[in-house]
């Protein structure tokens, strides 16, 4: 039964306006089941889509704008507990911020006189990703990397926010299909998990457990820790080992070994995995790099991540045209929430495909005492970008950035490119003196690169 909050006349459920007044009515009392009844005065629910432990999600249709929306409806458990209402209110605006192609909008959020607490999203036609990988096993490399690039997309659009998932899984990847016919993703429930599990440092609930879903905690948060983007990253690139693989990269008999091996263990490598299968020289390395058990080992950003698993591998369009990098990777540095402070990183030079594989598949720079002037920035450019994903001991990159810096025939932007390699390896080594010294240099060799300068004003300072 439904009932009017104006003159409390009651009707049938099918009735959504009192004929008397025309308010919109409300049901008598809370219901489990709230299909046919209208929440909040504005989403009049048409049926139920599905249930989880954080309650109810139904279809729902705007009574005035006829839009469709997923509505979800926390369980009233929450109700009673303030701290936990006021954590959820405050995370779903945070979420609402995030303006975004591969990013579920959020469109309303609140609590109803009747106690319930809701969400309304964007109705999304599709599947989650579990399903696709469930039916169809490891998926084509490409097609992988085409819904990984997507939703670490998405991921950056939060982190540059300072907003982070903490619940990154396949089952919140949501697969549609865009105007060309290619896998649109929709990555959904930002930011609702950490609204469950608190503020300032990752919850345990009084079971034991930590907030989540542990097959893709990241280490800290399976301890516990202060959590921020890279955590993210971590679930990332699990979802994206087993998109190639159809297994993740821990295997276990139990839920509690796949938390622990996560600890204490290395993951599988692709090949390990499935050596029935053939992946791209240089995928591995990067998910080395992403899966490191220590954040500050692993990818410091969504966007240099995505960028170099795009470089490695290669995304083609419908008549083999390699795929532009996408907006968010122009500045592969994006800072995704550091830890710690890390001094300012300089717009990468935009590399080939090529050069990129033959990057990763290259590890080791070269070192020598015979520089070639011509390639003076491009030998810079590599050892930048080995230092920026930890590919090499600090000392190794200050040592050979430092060649290049004497080497003879230098172009004088070449030497301040290397110079600021230098600074940054020193200001890693602990070294202060010399990591002031050579950002004044880069500063004074090309002034007019605004990085320099802020890296030489965050060092030097007295």
């Amino acid at each position: 039964m439904k009932i009017c909050p104006v003159c409390s006349t009651e009707y049938p459920d099918d009735v959504r306006f009192c004929p008397n007044d025309g308010q919109t009515l409300r049901a008598s009392s809370p219901a489990h089941d709230l299909v046919g009844q209208v929440v909040a005065d504005r989403y009049h629910v048409l049926h139920k889509l599905g249930e989880g432990g954080m309650g109810q999600v139904y279809l729902a249709e705007h009574v005035k704008m006829g839009r469709k929306s997923a509505i979800k409806v926390m369980n009233p458990a929450m109700v009673h507990d303030p701290d936990a209402v006021a954590r959820f209110n405050r995370e779903a605006a945070n979420a609402s911020r995030i303006t975004h192609p591969n990013v579920c909008a959020i469109y309303d959020f609140g609590e109803t006189p009747e106690g319930l607490i809701y969400l309304a999203m964007e109705f999304i036609e599709g599947e989650p990703l579990t399903d696709l990988m469930e039916r169809e096993g490891a998926l084509p490399v490409h097609r992988a990397v085409s819904i990984f690039v997507q939703a670490a997309d998405a991921l950056q659009a939060a982190h540059d926010l300072g907003i982070v998932h903490r619940d990154l899984k396949p089952d919140n990847i949501m697969l549609t299909r865009g105007r060309d016919g290619v896998d649109l993703v929709k990555v959904v429930d930002f930011g609702i998990a950490k609204a469950v599990g608190g503020d300032d440092s990752q919850k345990v609930t009084k079971t034991g457990l930590v907030v989540g879903t542990p097959e893709f905690m990241s280490p800290e948060q399976l301890s516990g820790d202060k959590l921020d983007g890279r955590s993210d990253l971590y679930s990332l690139a699990l979802v994206l080992f087993k998109m190639l693989t159809g297994k993740l990269p821990f295997q276990a008999t139990s839920v509690q070994e796949t938390m622990i091996k996560r600890l204490t263990d290395d993951p599988a490598t692709l090949v390990t995995a499935r050596p029935d299968l053939r992946f791209p020289p240089g995928l591995q390395e990067t998910l080395d790099a992403a899966l490191a058990r220590g954040p500050t080992e692993r990818y410091q950003s969504a966007a240099k991540f995505a960028n170099d698993v795009a470089g490695v591998v290669g995304l083609e369009r419908r008549g083999g045209l390699v795929t532009p990098l996408p907006a968010t990777r122009d500045h592969a540095e994006e800072k995704t929430q550091l830890l710690e402070p890390a001094p300012p990183l300089p717009p990468p030079k935009r590399r080939s495909l090529q050069a990129a594989a033959h990057t990763r598949a290259n590890p080791t720079p070269p070192r020598a005492t015979g520089i070639d002037p011509a390639r003076a920035y491009e030998l810079a450019d590599d050892l930048f970008d080995k230092f920026s994903n930890k590919v090499l001991a600090a000392a190794t990159i200050r040592d050979s950035a430092l060649d290049i810096y004497r080497a003879p025939g230098v172009r004088p932007k070449d030497r301040a490119f290397a110079a600021y390699v230098a600074s940054n390896a020193y200001a890693r080594l602990d070294d202060r003196g010399k990591a002031c010294q050579y950002a004044q240099e880069s500063a004074r060799l090309d002034p007019d690169n605004h990085p320099y300068q802020v890296l030489q004003n965050s060092l030097c300072q007295p």
